[in-house]
């Protein structure tokens, strides 16, 4: 029952905020839909019990590309329209509103992780996979992927510094 609730809370929030990522006309606010959107989908992950996956989703995606996103988009100084902070009441319960949902959503979660250990067959514990064993596959099956990953990174930065660099006058 719980994971149901979870899943549908989880995947709304991924839904609403990828849709939040195209119709926000400010960059920075859309780059911040697009962090909601991927944790909505490492949530996913972990609920299916793709530990790894869901690591990784917020190692890799969260915490590299996404961050070179918003510096992308930090370095351009896009202008988007300015907002000023609403103060009115419905702004205000709509932030109580969201931060009540924010712990609903993580006390479900840790409450769905809690009751949902995967057991074996013979009544013990399935062994997680331990770090040395994920280093294992991922430096020796997967390392093309991981290299390519670190170059695709690396020209991004490059063409981020590209363009924002400024030219010379001439004259």
């Amino acid at each position: 029952m719980i994971e149901t609730i979870l899943f549908w809370v989880l995947a709304l929030a991924a839904v609403a905020s990828a849709l939040c990522v195209v119709a926000l006309r400010n960059p920075v606010n859309s780059v911040m839909a697009l962090l909601a959107a991927m944790l909505a989908t490492a949530g996913l992950y972990a609920l299916m019990g793709a530990t790894v996956v869901a690591l990784f989703q917020v190692i890799v995606y969260i915490g590299a590309v996404l961050v070179l996103f918003l510096f992308v988009v930090m370095l351009l100084n896009l202008k988007g329209p300015a907002s000023e902070i609403p103060r009115n009441p419905a702004a205000v319960a709509t932030s109580a509103a969201a931060v009540g949902l924010t712990a609903g959503m993580a006390w479900l979660g840790w409450r769905a992780v809690n009751l949902s250990i995967p057991a074996v067959p013979g009544g013990g514990l399935r062994p997680e996979p331990g770090l040395a064993s994920i280093a294992l596959e991922l430096f020796s099956r997967h390392l093309l992927v991981f290299e390519l990953t670190s170059v695709l990174l690396l020209a991004a930065a490059v063409g981020a510094a590209l363009i924002t660099r400024k030219e010379k006058d001439p004259s």
